[in-house]
């Protein structure tokens, strides 16, 4: 769908992360009007009407975005891309080794489904507590370098912006959708929120696509009536990704794990690591070695 320059530079204004997203729900809004190209007056309709308040104008007006946790105003959007830019600190989570690392839900970015500080803290006890720094301390020879350390990272929500995916151990807030006790009134707003394209109305209600669902729990809060309820909450845990000359995508080792599977995960995989790690070899280089099915079935056996 086009878009006239003015319509298209109210939505740079929309922080990156969200923009396509908010560009999606504004073209399937004119869509159902009959319109062919999105007008800056389009924008501010499709805000009102995405937001719930017909009494908001102005052209300076941005769309909210719904979440889990509720809509978001314009201002609240600005705040989680400023949180995403700063990052967030916190102490005792870094090494010479190891470290930690947090997204923005961490510094109350609304997104998040998970509490990324809590949890952040006892996986940092975890490596703490398993000799991991000693370990990778016999391993090198010459000046520790970044790739030398091992690297954790949770993840507030699917939008993954602590970088998980390329963590040796990461961690993804998770809220699976499921059948609610209220009755569907087939309105359309779960199927016009999920981005993934997983949700479709039948005349029993919405029927999900667990293959496509990220879980992020969206859909949720959309839903008027409660014809959506939240089933599962926890976190999905990736192993084994890595940057560097030879980058590897982690892999899921738990699709909706409760905060105890996450921790006694983690102490799986540093067993793995310190008893059949090769000299000087990183966690993604043992998996690749061994494949991902050993060690997805030895962290699984070893966690229960």
């Amino acid at each position: 769908m086009e878009w006239e320059p003015a319509a298209q530079a109210r939505l740079e204004r929309v922080p990156f992360f969200v923009r396509k997203k908010v560009k999606k729900q504004i073209e399937e809004f004119v869509a159902r009007k009959g319109g062919q190209v999105v007008t800056s007056q389009d924008v501010t309709d499709a805000r009102r009407s995405l937001a719930g308040d017909p009494a908001q104008t102005g052209d300076d007006a941005t769309v909210s975005l719904h979440t889990a946790r509720g809509s978001l105003s314009p201002a609240e959007l600005s705040r989680i891309e400023e949180i995403v830019e700063k990052g967030v600190a916190m102490e005792g989570l870094k090494t010479r080794y190891h470290e930690v690392k947090m997204c923005g839900g961490a510094a109350g970015c609304p997104l998040t489904l998970v509490e990324d500080r809590k949890i952040a803290r006892k996986l940092a006890d975890v490596l703490e507590d398993a000799g991991l720094d000693r370990h990778i301390a016999g391993q090198i020879d010459g000046p520790v370098l970044v790739h030398h350390k091992f690297k954790v990272t949770v993840a507030g929500c699917p939008n993954g912006c602590s970088q998980p995916q390329i963590a040796d151990f990461g961690v993804i807030g998770q809220s699976r959708p499921g059948a609610g006790e209220g009755s569907c009134t087939n309105c359309g707003l779960c199927v016009n929120t999920c981005q993934e394209n997983a949700i479709d109305l039948t005349g029993e209600g919405p029927v999900f696509d667990y293959a496509r669902c990220l879980n992020c729990g969206d859909c949720i809060r959309v839903c008027p009536t409660g014809a959506i309820r939240e089933v599962q909450a926890g976190c999905r845990v990736l192993v084994g990704g890595k940057l560097g000359r030879h980058p590897r995508l982690a892999e899921i080792i738990m699709e909706v794990a409760g905060e105890e599977e996450v921790l006694a995960a983690l102490r799986a995989t540093l067993r793995l690591f310190m008893e059949h790690g090769q000299d000087g070899e990183r966690f993604a280089g043992l998996v690749e070695r061994l494949g991902i099915e050993r060690v997805r079935d030895y962290i699984l056996s070893e966690a229960e």
